[in-house]
């Protein structure tokens, strides 16, 4: 995207090149006019105040300022005292935007005036195998890796590693920033716990050996149809974004051990509070699925719920998500037969398909198309 126009000119005569500079000066200026904020009308206060927070930052050493602090260097600007934190947020949010700071009018105790400081937080929670080296020894990364539980002794062993990082005044406002931004999260459970979850790094577990842990084969669990979102392009980070949110929207599972089950790529959640009705979302190669595990006492029990409002919910939160992050990656909706592998192309069913039946490759049967739909469309009743 890089502007290329030619001009033939020299600075040593200008009197000869008049038309090719004044071209130049045009072509310049019709380009920043669409560079965003460009034109709008500034209070002169506002430059008076970035010189104070670059003289601050040279003189202080600081990388990130409290929201206090930043409210003094306004008053040395002239900035009104009646409306100082209404201006101050409009000027911090302007700057934000272009790039010249980071500032979240939701969690505001805090300034950053250098984005490295930011990510290099991140990086010490969310590094790519081969920088994980310095983890080796740690057990409480093991147990990251195993069950996604971070703990304060790890968060605090970590938050060392951040260049100008006072743990006392910046530990509540980096685990804020890292909640906005789904690296964490703290799940609603029954149990009541109330430690940090980081999804993103936990191990991978095989499907399989999930749905043996939870007797899904059983006689007396009935599955849904998978409903499933095939996208052209789906980053694994997108995904935890949606994870990270069903987490907080709905309650996680607990194993026998009291383990929440929770896995990359894989979340478990009950839809009720006596854990009979189960939702599952996984995450496969540019597709997200979810299925329903229904327990009872009957055996050959006929799941006949509805969860149109499951479904509902799933593609409102992607669309909400690409609206968040300012992504445009298009999905198309599938069917996929109860037993089906979830990860595998074979056997799904486009929701526009017609007719009765189709033959499902993956086990070489004909199965319903008003079973594999009824469970996740609404029914309306005709009067």
């Amino acid at each position: 995207m890089h502007i290329r126009e030619s001009y033939f000119l020299s600075n040593t005569e200008p009197e000869i090149y008049t038309t090719e500079f004044e071209n130049l000066r045009k072509s310049i200026f019709e380009e920043a006019k669409n560079i965003p904020k460009w034109g709008e009308n500034l209070p002169t206060r506002w430059i008076v105040l970035e010189k104070e927070m670059d003289r601050y930052i040279a003189e202080e050493k600081e990388l990130v300022i409290s929201y206090e602090v930043a409210k003094q260097l306004a008053e040395k600007s002239s900035f009104p005292i009646l409306e100082i934190e209404s201006e101050l947020d409009s000027f911090l949010k302007y700057e934000h935007e272009i790039g010249n700071l980071i500032f979240f009018d939701d969690i505001k105790s805090y300034i950053v005036l250098e984005p490295k400081w930011l990510v290099d937080i991140f990086r010490c929670f969310v590094s790519p195998l081969q920088f994980q080296e310095h983890y080796v020894e740690m057990t409480e990364w093991k147990k990251v890796e195993s069950t996604g539980i971070l703990r304060d002794s790890l968060i605090k062993k970590l938050f060392k590693k951040v260049p100008g990082f006072d743990s006392v005044k910046h530990t509540q406002f980096a685990l804020q920033v890292m909640e906005k931004f789904d690296i964490i999260v703290k799940p609603t459970t029954c149990t009541g716990n109330e430690d940090y979850y980081m999804p993103c790094m936990i191990n991978t577990f095989d499907f399989e050996t999930i749905t043996q842990i939870f007797n899904v084969q059983s006689k007396n669990c009935s599955r849904t149809s998978w409903f499933c979102l095939d996208f052209n392009f789906l980053p694994p980070s997108f995904f935890n974004h949606l994870l990270v949110t069903l987490v907080k929207d709905y309650v996680l599972c607990t194993d026998q051990d009291g383990r929440v089950q929770l896995y990359r790529g894989i979340g478990i959640f009950n839809l009720e509070a006596n854990g009979c009705k189960k939702l599952v979302a996984c995450l496969s190669e540019n597709a997200i699925a979810v299925q329903v595990w229904e327990y009872h006492n009957e055996e050959q029990h006929i799941c006949n719920a509805n969860y149109s409002t499951i479904r509902e919910y799933l593609i409102n939160t992607v669309d909400f998500l690409q609206r968040r992050y300012k992504m445009n990656i298009q999905y198309t909706c599938f069917f996929k037969c109860p037993e089906g592998k979830y990860y595998k192309k074979a056997g799904k069913v486009s929701c526009d398909e017609t007719g009765e039946h189709y033959f499902c490759p993956e086990h070489g049967i004909t199965h319903s198309l008003e079973d594999l739909r009824k469970i996740w469309l609404q029914v309306r009743l005709l009067k």
